[in-house]
């Protein structure tokens, strides 16, 4: 049953020959690929098999196993073997340069918000006394807008084009104060 050769010299297992097997399993594993690539962080995998390293190591194997059959004379079992060995290889750099990296990299705002602590921002809709304004952060890499309010009591609001330095970022609101430079003499 496994490992039959027919007239034509094609392996069989079961009846089917092993480059329709080898196909198969790939669309298949390409088809749940897509979905967990889409779909990826829906599903948080803890355990010691991740679906986003077996899933590649099938297709691989399976892409690699079915090229290996219909290009070269070599032994179905060396084939396998060569596939795994190749597949294996591809998904650990597949895991180390991206999956890995993207996990470590920041899902949410939150933690980049504070490292606005501490800059100037010009008011950008003016900041009454009691209620929100907007200002906006200049950068290297261009200007962000966020909803800002005093963080302590003021007897004036701020006005538009005034400076103002960022005290604490809390829940996406900016609470601020007025931005008094030193003075020179």
């Amino acid at each position: 049953m496994i490992d039959v050769e027919n007239e034509g010299g094609e392996k069989m297992i079961g009846g089917v020959s092993l480059e329709v097997i080898y196909w198969y399993t790939l669309l298949v594993c390409a088809g749940i690929a897509i979905i967990l690539v889409v779909f990826g962080d829906v599903f948080d995998f803890d355990g010691p098999i991740d679906p986003m390293l077996i899933v590649p190591w099938l297709t691989f194997t399976s892409l690699f196993g079915f090229l290996g059959e219909r290009l070269t004379p070599l032994h179905s079992v060396l084939i396998l073997i060569i596939s795994g060995v190749i597949a294996t290889a591809l998904v650990f750099l597949l895991n180390f340069y991206v999956l890995m990296p993207m996990k470590n990299a920041e899902s949410t705002l939150s933690a980049s918000e504070k490292t606005l602590e501490g800059q100037m921002a010009e008011v950008v809709t003016p900041i009454p006394v009691k209620g929100m304004g907007e200002i906006r952060l200049k950068s290297v890499t261009g200007s962000i807008s966020r909803p800002a309010c005093f963080y302590a009591p003021q007897d004036s609001p701020a006005e538009r084009g005034e400076r103002v330095l960022i005290i604490e970022v809390k829940d996406r609101v900016c609470y601020v104060t007025p931005y008094e430079e030193m003075l020179k003499m």
